[in-house]
This record gives C-alpha cells, structure tokens and sequence, in this order.
C-alpha cells in the first residue's frame, strides 16, 4: 500500500490497454457503467483502456451517444463497440447528461451502477473495490473513492462526508458505484434542463431520502479538467448558474445534516494510493455537524 506522498501525476490509468477483450458478453453483468457521449472522441481510447483493464471483468458498458454531431464520433463509438462484447451502444437525439445517463440506467441490466465520462479515467482495482465496499456495507447507498483532478488543473480531492456542507457546497465526486435500487427510488437523474449540476442535484436527492454513502480512501478516479467542461459551462453562465444553484437550495432545504457516511474498513487494494484527511478538514466537517456551524459557514462560503 502506498501513501499519498507517493502519489505521481504521470502515472495515469489507461495508457495502454494491458487485458484482453472479452469477446462473449456477460450473461448476469455485477455492474453496469453508464458513460454519456458527446463528440468525445479526443481522450476517449484512455478511458476505454481503463474499462478493459478493470481487475473485475464481470460488467456491461453501456455507452449513450446524446446525438453527437461528428461523424467521426459516431464511428468511433460503433467500431470500439464491436471490440467488446460487454459494451453496447445507444444513439439518442441531443438532451443532455441527464437523459442519457437515465436512459443509460433503464437500459442497464445489473443491480449496481457506475457512471463515467467518456474522457475520465479509472484505476483498474476501482469497480472491484467499490463493488466489495457495497457488499461489505448493506446500508450504503453508494460507495466512492477519493479523486485526482488533471487536465488544465491537478490537485487530490478528499474530503470527509458532511450531509450539512453537501448543502451549500459540492464535496462529494463523481467517483461512486450506486445501487440502482436507490436510484430509482429518488427518480434517478432530474431531467429539468439541458445543463445544471446534475451529479450534485442527484445527490442531494440521495440525501433527502435519508440515503448515506461508504467512502473507500483511496484514489480510484482521474476527474479530467477542463475550461469547456459541462460544470464549466453551467459556472459560467450566470443564467445557468442561477437556475442551477435555486434548485439545488431548494432540494437542500429538506436535507437532514445529521446523516452520517460509513467508512471502508476492509482491506485495501495493494497497489493502490491510501488517502486521509488533513486536521482542516475534519473540524470543519465538525462543525458543519449542527445547524447552527451551517448556518454560519454556507454564509461565510456564499459571501
């Protein structure tokens, strides 16, 4: 097991594709990933590597092509499609992440989701590992590893889980497998607009249903950077951005801060990157434990 110092930004996931294709689909898949797929064919064959070389071999990979524009997407998406069994390939009109993520969840044959953008990537241990913390942990509704932003910004995302901060500000990452239970159970993906911040929408939704996760500390995901990203584009909108942030206070409002997350306490992949929190962030997930430490910091966050 390595620490965190050791941690190296040049060593990405997915460089090179190291496992064999599977050229049989699987009859009773453990997980089902969902990537929705707009014109993403630049970094696209690196996330592909990560999908393949996954440790657990025993899932489906359900792409949603949301109407993409580029011919040459669309042919990218089809001839990767015939290397693996284990993927399919759906073609909507143009509607956004959340649609094609929830049509991506109906189409799905397993009880656990993972989602994925088309140009992140993963550690191979990562479904694996998420899977096992979900089984280990009956009464989480979701499992998630820490992450490593790279791209146009490098940085290690750890945060510890706090219901009352997830109220004013986004800590939680996109790093999670879900049981499609819950999912379904909170209506899965809003399908309000075309662009908001659906992932953190959804889990507030979780959330409000009294729904906790298990965080594994680890890294497992590399969260691509980038300025045209769709948070991007809703952060810089102030349209967007307004329209965004109302619902995602109003949702807020019916959350219980007192939920508490679940921490993995079971053995940890040997190769992987274990991650902690620093002192900072514990008090101020402390805090944030009251109404009335919340009350003082989402004003002092939103000023």
């Amino acid at each position: 097991m390595r620490v965190i110092e050791e941690f190296s930004f040049d060593e990405e996931p997915g460089k090179t594709q190291v496992k064999s294709n599977i050229t049989e689909s699987v009859e009773k898949p453990n997980i089902s990933i969902v990537t929705p797929f707009y014109n993403a064919e630049q970094n696209f064959i690196q996330t592909y590597y990560c999908v393949v070389n996954q440790s657990m071999e025993a899932f489906e990979w359900i792409i949603v092509d949301d109407g993409s524009s580029r011919p040459s997407a669309v042919e990218l998406l089809e001839e990767y499609g015939k290397k693996d069994a284990r993927i399919r390939v759906i073609h909507q009109k143009n509607q956004g992440q959340s649609v094609a993520k929830n049509n991506g969840i109906k189409n799905s044959r397993a009880d656990i989701i993972a989602f994925l953008d088309a140009d992140d990537l993963i550690e191979p241990f990562y479904l694996e590992i998420l899977y096992k913390a979900l089984n280990e942990y009956p009464d989480a509704a979701w499992s998630y590893t820490d992450l490593v932003g790279f791209g146009s910004q490098r940085y290690i995302w750890c945060k510890p889980f706090s219901a009352g901060r997830m109220t004013f500000n986004n800590t939680l990452v996109n790093a999670a497998l879900f049981r499609k239970s819950d999912l379904e159970e909170v209506g899965c993906f809003p399908e309000k607009w075309k662009h908001y911040d659906e992932d953190w929408a959804l889990y507030l939704k979780l959330l409000r249903a009294g729904k906790h996760p298990v965080h594994v500390p680890i890294i497992g995901f590399w969260y691509r950077r980038s300025n045209t990203g769709m948070q991007q584009t809703v952060r810089k909108n102030e349209n967007l951005r307004k329209q965004s942030d109302d619902y995602i206070a109003d949702i807020a409002k019916k959350v219980d801060i007192h939920i508490k997350g679940e921490e993995y306490e079971g053995k940890l992949p040997q190769e992987a990157v274990k991650t902690g929190f620093n002192s900072k962030e514990r008090i101020l997930a402390k805090i944030l434990s009251n109404n009335l430490g919340v009350k003082i910091i989402s004003s002092m966050y939103r000023h």
